[in-house]
């Protein structure tokens, strides 16, 4: 880990950078949600207004202009409040962005999203093959008027292009070390959110190791490209095997697999959302898997709250069918990791405030049951 006193200009600088930004913060409740009405914030009271018993003609035109401007600020403060943001998320495949869906297809996949309170979009566009090319490149065109059709369809999401990027070469070393693999990434990073008109990237890194100064280093890059206000999202591992008393650990997973807090927070500070990915445990217990799940919250609400910035913390849900050995869907499903994010987010107390809400991977392995199963378990009806 770096020096303390070369690693504070850096948190200064990403302190800067979230304060400018919209503040998106706020716990997603995991029952009962209901769509706010619209309303300015603060309070806002009519002015008492006493009259005299005589002379009260002059009074009255006085207490009218008051009355009237005071419901022209009003309805002016509502009419510039924005709507709340959705705090969910997903991963979308390359049949939306690749191909061309039809009318019908963007009308059920929007109206799910909007029932389920998802939105951020992780849409793929491309991976960084072991010769550092990027795939899907003749495809981009498709990519990009993916992004415009969704943005225009729904305007208020915001849509991140993913791109998945193995770390290690052929030969298992870490590519990330090379100063060119890096610049690569961080350039495609930058077409992806300028020329294919994606809100923001979304990084899909694998694998990274604890204190990887190489991974550390790729987000400054791709950060520097981006700019401090265009959103940049990783994903992340859990804490595989944590030395906790009473913490089940998942069995084929070498002990000690885990970041320590430090990392973790000096990752925080160089992006704006973190997506821990809480399955592939290869757990054999519902309970196991649960409690694994509520322990991965409270660590990394934990760790984010106890920094000035305002990263999102976005923790996964799997909805995909069963991989062995690390998948089994009858153990790690919507409805286990949904309570043991619910389970977590009591044991974090105060922390569990920097939880943005849940993300489903996947969508295109996610059935009409488990929509509606976490409609009903998180969002609430």
């Amino acid at each position: 880990m770096e020096n303390p006193s070369t690693e504070e200009p850096r948190r200064h600088k990403a302190r800067e950078r979230h304060e400018r930004r919209k503040e998106r913060q706020g716990m997603a409740t995991p029952s009962g949600l209901t769509r706010p009405q619209l309303r300015p914030t603060g309070s806002f009271e009519m002015p008492k207004i006493t009259l005299p018993r005589r002379g009260l003609w002059p009074v009255y035109g006085v207490a009218g202009i008051i009355f009237i401007i005071a419901v022209v600020l009003l309805l002016g403060r509502v009419r510039n409040a924005e709507p709340e943001d959705e705090p969910n998320a997903i991963w979308l495949g390359d049949q939306w962005t690749l191909n061309t869906p039809s009318e019908e297809q963007f009308t059920v996949l929007i109206q799910r999203l909007l029932d389920t309170r998802i939105g951020t979009i992780y849409a793929w566009v491309s991976l960084l093959q072991p010769n550092n090319a990027w795939t899907n490149t003749g495809q981009l065109d498709s990519a990009r008027a993916f992004a415009a059709e969704f943005k225009r369809r729904y305007p208020q999401a915001t849509v991140l292009g993913w791109l998945s990027i193995a770390a290690d070469d052929a030969e298992g070393n870490n590519r990330l070390s090379d100063v060119a693999t890096r610049q690569n990434i961080a350039d495609f990073a930058g077409r992806v959110a300028g020329d294919l008109g994606f809100d923001g990237v979304f990084l899909n890194v694998v694998p990274v190791s604890n204190a990887d100064e190489d991974y550390l280093a790729l987000l400054r890059q791709v950060r520097l490209t981006l700019g401090e206000d265009t959103p940049l999202a990783v994903a992340v591992p859990p804490d595989w095997t944590p030395d906790v008393e009473g913490i089940p650990i998942p069995a084929q997973i070498a002990p000690g697999t885990i970041w320590e807090e430090a990392f973790k927070q000096r990752v925080a500070l160089l992006v704006d959302q973190i997506y821990v990915a809480n399955y592939n445990s290869g757990f054999a217990s519902t309970t196991d898997y649960s409690a694994w799940v509520a322990y991965q919250v409270q660590v990394w609400a934990e760790a984010l709250d106890s920094l000035d910035v305002r990263t999102e913390l976005i923790m996964g849900v799997p909805t995909y069918d069963t991989v062995l050995p690390d998948h089994d869907s009858a153990i790690e499903n919507a409805e286990t990791a949904i309570q043991g994010i619910r389970d977590g987010l009591t044991l974090a107390g105060d922390a569990a405030g920097v939880l943005r809400g849940i993300g489903l991977y996947a969508e295109w392995e996610t059935t009409q049951a488990e929509w509606d199963q976490v409609r009903q378990l998180w969002v609430g009806s």
